[in-house]
């Protein structure tokens, strides 16, 4: 819950109000291994001396609440600069100038403590805000506070509701985020009220069984992006929660179990290795106090029981791994034995951490749009639209905001362009490469559809110019990308060097940390071997235990591969239910000393714990495809080591919701290249009869009816005399990627019709057709490629051309599972030779199809998404092909 809260809580606005206040350095902790306790006899006195503890240009304002009955204090997390002239209140412009939160003192209702008076005598505030009517702070103390020379506005209304109301009225309007908790039982609004200090925001109380006017007033005239209700319905009721959604559509509730848990639910939404805090959740003061200096320092306020820490107080420290720790209250609040002890033995583990946050994704392929994206069911069973653009830079801000800003990386594992969207991959994928720069992508190893285009292609995208070809696409040569591609497994042929930099090292703190960025060695059978023949791809395992091995030499202890292999699991997108594939064998052989993998290429979310050669678990993970999930690492490094503490280590995946708000940045650079991409993309080039299904998102193994429909374009292109004289086409499934839909609308055309776009999305790869002599012994050898049993899929078919049968019997050996070859009808003969078209990628042996490389007598033809338009403007109102395989 609180991983999800904390999500959905900077992604409902918190993450833009954090950076509302420019927030100061945690405390200076003289030894940050030992509990430092603020307390005083009572909790006035504990007020006064938490107040002190502000730094002295932080207490110009201060103020005065009632420490006898607890609500009108709840929402007085107020920001310096509220008080006006002339003993009234002014309203700020805007979220700057709401400033930071101020010291909470502690008054008697009929009069002023002792502790109370010598603290503002030592603070010696300009301005004092009473917080409350007179039943909580009776005239007579408002008299000994103008006392002290300070101008004393009072703030209050009928109720506590009603002063909340009046407080929240201080906030300029349009703010990010505005939090709302019960007022009548506490223990949410405290920390909360630490969290909405922290951010610049108000906290709103409310009736737990109504919202009555005063707050839904209050909610109106605010007009917040979004609203915070803290804690479950037993706080705040779903009643009361649906009448603020009819205010604010963007209303998120973070809660937990118990108060214990909700304080656990806004401390997950924190950085890692903060300062962090503890009061009682029994006794409230000292919270209340202690709020406003934990939220003035921007650091997390946790709750505890007076003689023990809960477990789910210890697990989010422990998560946070604090780099100091502060108690508010006496013993008698907190205890030595309970509380303060066990921190100390915990505190020494926790200050030697660094948590380098990494955040990744895999096989993003282009897809800056929105599109009606899920996982599969078994994957995520509630089914929720998840990706684009807009969505996944929200989601990893939003995880940020968990990391200080020199503590977060964000990395990939290949296949962000080739294989891509209509959008992106009309412009050679350099709008892919420009979202991933708003993303804030660090580095990302290769993955074989980089090689889509060949080497030449890739190095363009890393270093920028315009398409030798195509041209410039807008007014200005692309600038190349500036996140660095790594390929530690891919060398020149001539030199033996990697074509792209092997490896990268980033200072995290005074930490190294190391990348390895490698491709699948099978990258050559996946894309057109002509683009890639000056390259050898070499084996992931000994290149990434040679690379380690150098990166030790340079005195780096933690180390990360982003490998573009993986594997397969049957859990939801955060487990590792039967991990299979080529990623287990992989990892259990990659050196101990490589301490995370993060994989890609088989579209798999995972979260693994796969054991290394010393039998030692190691974090092996993937997120998904498309941008449709986040993986956030957090890299537990002892500063003492330099090396990633593993059993410390951990990782949780996470879905790009398309409900969080969307990156404005972000949303305008892909609304740039869609109005680019427009002029092209509805134009009407055929017609479909009825559905013809069966691309790449199926099964790859089935002969299908799409597979086929291009193999019979193929044909059409090839089978002139001047055109390559071909008699039969192949197509591989996996090369068709989207299928054509009678009810399938992209561009605003009637039912039926195929637009440009459309049959780009069949056919985004921009390979060549080409024709070529086979004789019927090499066309079955290729048929029978379809099984290879050590391929990453054993099974992948391919669409044959119209005219052209055969017979699959799966129940016999390798090699002996096709028969009855016929063309037109006609037995094919195993000496006799035939004229064989398809596309480049499968001549020069793609997908493992080496049987294809026998061919003789090589014809070029037309590029492969203008040859199938051709077809389809020359073959209106298409209907499914049938079947021509019997049994596969």
């Amino acid at each position: 819950m609180a991983v999800g809260a904390a999500v959905a809580l900077v992604g409902g606005g918190a993450a833009a109000a954090t950076s509302a206040p420019s927030l100061p350095a945690a405390p200076e902790i003289d030894d940050p291994t030992q509990v430092h306790r603020i307390a005083g006899a009572d909790r006035y006195e504990t007020a006064a001396e938490i107040a002190r503890a502000f730094p002295e240009e932080a207490t110009g304002t201060v103020v005065i609440a009632s420490g006898q009955s607890f609500p009108d204090a709840l929402s007085a997390q107020m920001p310096s600069g509220s008080a006006g002239a002339a003993g009234g209140m002014s309203r700020p412009d805007n979220a700057e100038a709401a400033g930071l939160p101020v010291p909470m003192l502690l008054t008697k209702q009929d009069t002023l403590p002792e502790a109370t008076a010598e603290a503002l005598s030592d603070l010696a505030p300009s301005q004092i805000i009473v917080v409350g009517g007179t039943v909580a702070v009776s005239d007579e103390v408002e008299t000994q506070l103008e006392g002290f020379g300070a101008e004393v506005v009072r703030v209050s209304g009928e109720n506590r509701y009603d002063t909340s109301a009046e407080i929240a009225a201080l906030f300029p309007s349009g703010l990010p985020v505005l939090y709302l908790a019960t007022g009548t039982d506490f223990p949410d609004a405290l920390t909360g009220g630490a969290r909405a200090g922290r951010d610049g925001a108000p906290l709103l109380l409310t009736d737990p069984d109504e919202l009555r006017a005063s707050t839904a007033e209050a909610i109106a005239a605010l007009q917040p992006q979004s609203v915070v209700v803290l804690g479950g319905s037993g706080a705040v009721s779903d009643d009361v929660v649906e009448a603020v959604t009819a205010l604010v559509p963007d209303t998120t509730r973070v809660f937990g179990a118990n108060r214990y848990e909700t304080a656990v639910a806004l401390a997950s939404s924190y950085e890692f290795d903060s300062v962090s805090y503890l009061a009682s959740g029994q006794d409230y003061p000292d919270a209340l106090t202690g709020g406003a200096l934990a939220a003035y320092y921007g650091g997390p306020l946790l709750l505890s029981r007076a003689t023990e820490v809960p477990a789910p107080t210890v697990g989010a420290l422990d998560r946070i791994s604090p780099q100091g720790m502060v108690l508010f209250g006496g013993e008698g609040a907190l205890s030595d034995a309970g509380v303060a002890t066990p921190l100390e033995t915990w505190l020494p583990v926790w200050v030697d951490e660094l948590v380098v946050q990494m955040l990744s994704f895999n096989d993003y392929h282009g897809h800056i749009e929105e599109e009606d994206g899920t996982l599969d069911e078994e994957q995520d069973p509630d089914q929720n639209l998840v990706g684009g653009a807009v969505n996944l830079s929200s989601t990893l801000d939003a995880l940020r905001t968990r990391s200080f800003e020199d503590q977060t990386l964000t990395v990939a594992a290949g296949d962000l362009i080739g294989g891509s969207t209509f959008v992106s991959g009309l412009f050679q994928d350099e709008p892919s490469v420009e979202t991933l720069e708003v993303a804030g992508l660090d580095i990302s190893g290769v993955g074989n559809h980089e090689f889509d285009e060949g080497v030449d292609e890739l190095l363009r995208m890393q270093e920028g110019g315009c398409h030798p070809e195509r041209g410039c696409f807008g007014d200005e040569p692309y600038d190349g990308a500036d996140f660095q591609w790594l390929a530690a497994n891919v060398v020149d042929k001539e030199t033996g060097e990697s074509i792209l930099p092997a490896t990268e090292v980033r200072t995290v703190d005074g930490v190294d940390v190391g990348f390895i960025g490698m491709t699948l060695e099978e990258t050559p059978t996946l894309v057109s071997p002509g683009g890639v023949a000056s390259v050898d791809f070499l084996d992931e395992v000994e290149t990434a235990n040679a690379q380690a091995a150098q990166l030790r030499e340079q005195g780096v202890e933690s180390i990360v591969v982003l490998l573009h292999e993986g594997g397969y699991q049957t859990g939801t997108y955060d487990q590792c239910e039967g991990i299979s594939g080529p990623v287990v064998e992989i990892a259990e052989n990659l050196d101990p000393a490589i301490d995370a993998v993060v994989t890609g290429h088989t579209h798999q979310p995972y979260v693994c714990s796969i054991p290394d050669p010393a039998g030692a678990d190691r974090l092996v993970t993937s997120a998904n495809q498309y941008g449709r999930v986040v993986t956030e690492t957090a890299l537990t490094i002892s500063r003492s080591s330099g090396d990633v503490t593993r059993d410390r280590a951990y990782a949780d995946n996470h879905l790009v919701l398309q409900s969080i708000a969307d990156d404005p940045e972000m949303a305008e650079v892909v609304d740039t290249w869609v109005a680019r991409a427009e002029v092209l993309a509805g134009e009407v080039v055929g017609t479909v009869a009825e559905d013809i299904t069966g691309d790449a998102g199926g099964d790859r193994g089935i002969e299908t009816p799409m597979a086929n429909l291009v193999a019979d374009s193929i044909l059409a292109g090839t089978d002139g005399d001047d055109e390559g004289g071909a008699q039969i086409s192949f197509m591989n499934v996996g090369g068709v990627r989207a299928s054509l839909l009678v009810d399938q609308i992209s561009n605003d055309e009637e039912a039926g019709e195929v637009t440009y776009q459309e049959a780009y999305n069949v056919m985004p790869f921009g390979n060549i057709i080409v024709s070529i002599d086979m004789t019927g012994e090499q066309i079955k050898a290729v048929l029978e490629q379809q099984y290879v049993p050590d391929r990453g899929r054993q099974y992948l078919a391919l669409g044959v051309s119209e005219g052209f049968t055969y017979t699959w019997d799966d129940s016999q050996p390798e090699g002996g599972k096709v028969s009855d070859m016929a063309l037109d009808g006609v037995a094919l003969e195993m000496d006799e030779t035939y004229r064989v078209s398809t596309l480049n990628f499968l001549q020069q042996g793609g997908d493992s199809f080496t049987a294809f490389t026998e061919g003789t007598d090589l014809v070029g033809g037309p590029e492969d998404l203008a040859n199938l338009v051709d077809y389809l403007r020359a073959n209106p109102d298409l209907t499914a092909p049938e079947s021509r395989v019997d049994g596969l």
